[in-house]
């Protein structure tokens, strides 16, 4: 291995020191620019293999009798797409940042996967088909744009156009022209950078989703993994909830290929240079998890959460140095 290969298995090695935490472990990841390399063509993204087999291995400790560990993939992809790309049983998936919530068995039929959907939003059905059917034509039906249809949302991915500043406007100015010619809605853009990403106002995101997680889990520990705007929003409440006292953690920060937006990098306490290495933190966070004896017992007492090592999962970003970059 490299040297910069050395020095991100040592940070990474700061993960560990969740192993000494008594209470429910919970896992969120992002999976495009995260679990998966981004790719210009979004049909096309793929999980790195290594982050399969570690999500693998996290569901295997959580399924373990009494064991509190829970694992989610919040993606802003339905939840019947990410569960056939990731295709690991035993996690939870929420798709449509929060919109959609599945599950299947470990060792599973990921194609089988139960989806329930936030009642609410049913009125919103209508008009994101009606844009996602208009905004194409009107543009010509360009090469460049994929449109992912999500029953009360619409995106429109741009990612594959030659100039993307440039597409994006152009899916911007067909929306505009085409709500001029149907009835008011309840559609508004969503936080991100290649896509145009409608959703209903009312809906919840990444930041209200993840609030929610923690209102479920009750977590004593955090690692919250994402590279885009909206996983920003989940770092923050992350970080409020560790700056409250009520539990510890990191967020990691994984840079894709077009790069990372400020506000990302310092939302996070780590940065990490690619999904592979991701893949590798999320593989370590495995091991130092089945190493442990006393991993976090189902019936622990949130209210008494301690710590059995002088190391806590917050400190460990300070110690690798605040947003240090980890390279492969």
């Amino acid at each position: 291995m490299t040297t910069a290969d050395h020095d991100a298995i040592a940070a990474i090695g700061g993960f560990g020191g969740l192993a000494g935490i008594e209470g429910p472990l919970l896992i969120v990841a992002d999976f495009d620019g995260t679990l998966a390399e981004g790719s210009r063509d979004p049909g096309a993204a793929v999980i790195v293999p290594l982050a399969r087999r570690a999500l693998r291995r996290l569901a295997r400790v959580g399924g373990a009798p009494r064991a509190s560990v829970r694992v989610v993939i919040l993606t802003g992809r339905t939840v019947t797409d990410v569960a056939s790309r990731v295709r690991v049983g035993g996690i939870t998936y929420i798709g449509d940042h929060g919109l959609q919530t599945g599950t299947f068995p470990r060792r599973g039929d990921p194609s089988r996967v139960r989806t329930t959907f936030l009642g609410g939003h049913e009125a919103s059905v209508e008009p994101a088909e009606v844009l996602a059917s208009r905004v194409p034509e009107l543009l010509g039906r360009p090469s460049w744009l994929f449109v992912e249809r999500k029953g009360p949302s619409v995106a429109f991915h741009v990612r594959q156009a030659d100039d993307r500043v440039a597409a994006r406007a152009a899916v911007e100015t067909a929306i505009e022209t085409i709500d001029r010619d149907i009835p008011a809605h309840d559609l508004a853009h969503y936080r991100g950078r290649l896509v145009v990403d409608l959703r209903p106002r009312t809906a919840d995101g990444k930041r209200e989703t993840f609030q929610r997680l923690l209102r479920e889990v009750v977590p004593a520990a955090v690692v919250a993994f994402g590279d885009d705007l909206s996983d920003a929003d989940g770092f923050a409440v992350l970080r409020e909830a560790r700056a409250g006292g009520g539990l510890d953690g990191l967020a990691v920060a994984v840079t894709g290929p077009h790069g990372m937006p400020d506000e990302v990098r310092a939302a996070a306490d780590v940065v990490l240079s690619t999904p592979y290495v991701a893949a590798r933190a999320l593989s370590t966070l495995a091991a130092a998890l089945e190493r442990s004896e006393r991993w976090p017992r189902g019936d622990a007492d949130p209210g008494q959460i301690r710590r059995r090592g002088p190391t806590s999962a917050a400190s460990a970003p300070r110690q690798a140095g605040r947003g240090a970059v980890l390279r492969a």
